[in-house]
């Protein structure tokens, strides 16, 4: 009896180990399987999903830059775009953005209210016809001379500012303010943005001409938009060129010579306390730098 009893013990014992044994083999036959079936988990053989990206913007212009910034909430600026902003080019009228700081930055020579009696050379600046032309004689005061230059690109008002300490003293003071900034290849001749006569562009000729890069230009922009906002409030010409759709333009500078072609520095905000300084050189035509800088904006603004 007891014999039987241990017999039938030892089947149970070896009749379960067996189970096991069978079953052990066959999970790991599967485990092998599978293995050979499916790769094993490597993150490098995922696509990472990312969020659309903006597509590549070609402006045909030869340099340009767009910069956002946001004082009040403190966030880091970002380069937007740019293209050839270190080239060194003729920059036309938007040399007046630093002639306008210079009587910003010397009032106790330039007082608002006091007026100025134009001399025959200011008023034989070339001009364009019925803007900004001044007569020899005339009185104005300085802050209409700077709405003058500042709106209607006046080379005659931009000439009469810089006689009231010298011309020569004036530019001099331009290019001190080139070293003060830190604007790395930008020079001034004079402070209109005129072409020197019968001399073609090229960085041989360069000091005859006013020079910068978009680079440089932006960080002009932005000296001025912290220190003197006044001068984007007198530039602001919103109620002339619509280039913004729910932004608001802080100001506007634009230009053309034969030699700098079209340029326009413009800067404009969002409701999100957003800023964004846009500077384009050498467009073909006065009109190509009002459409590229749309173009520009309208990718800022995700619509290309």
């Amino acid at each position: 009896m007891r014999k039987n009893l241990f017999l039938f013990f030892v089947g149970i014992f070896l009749g379960g180990f067996l189970t096991y044994l069978i079953n052990f083999s066959q999970m790991k036959l599967e485990n092998f399987l599978v293995a050979q079936i499916v790769p094993p988990f490597d993150e490098k053989n995922f696509v990472k999903i990312e969020g659309p990206k903006k597509p590549p913007l070609e402006l045909e212009v030869k340099a340009a830059m767009s910069l956002r910034l946001n004082p009040k909430r403190k966030i880091k600026e970002k380069i937007l775009y740019s293209k050839n902003e270190n080239e060194i080019l003729p920059i036309a009228s938007l040399t007046k953005l630093m002639t306008a700081v210079i009587v910003m930055e010397n009032q106790e020579n330039y007082p608002f209210e006091k007026e100025i009696t134009i001399s025959r050379q200011a008023a034989y600046q070339v001009d364009v016809p019925d803007y900004g032309n001044l007569k020899v004689g005339e009185r104005k005061r300085i802050d209409e001379l700077l709405y003058l230059m500042l709106v209607f690109s006046s080379n005659d008002a931009a000439y009469a500012l810089a006689e009231q300490i010298q011309v020569k003293n004036f530019v001099n003071k331009m290019n001190e303010k080139v070293k003060e900034i830190g604007l790395e290849n930008t020079h001034f001749s004079n402070p209109t943005g005129l072409d020197p006569e019968n001399l073609k562009w090229s960085l041989e000729n360069k000091d005859y001409f006013n020079y910068s890069t978009a680079k440089d230009l932006i960080l002009l922009g932005k000296y001025i938009f912290e220190n003197y906002p006044l001068i984007f409030e007198f530039s602001n010409q919103k109620n002339k060129i619509q280039l913004l759709e729910n932004q608001h333009l802080i100001g506007m500078k634009t230009g053309y010579t034969d030699e700098a072609g079209g340029c326009i520095f413009l800067i404009f905000s969002n409701d999100n306390g957003d800023y964004f300084l846009n500077v384009i050189l050498g467009t073909k035509s006065k009109e190509e730098r009002f459409l590229q800088m749309q173009k520009l904006i309208d990718w800022i603004n995700g619509k290309i």
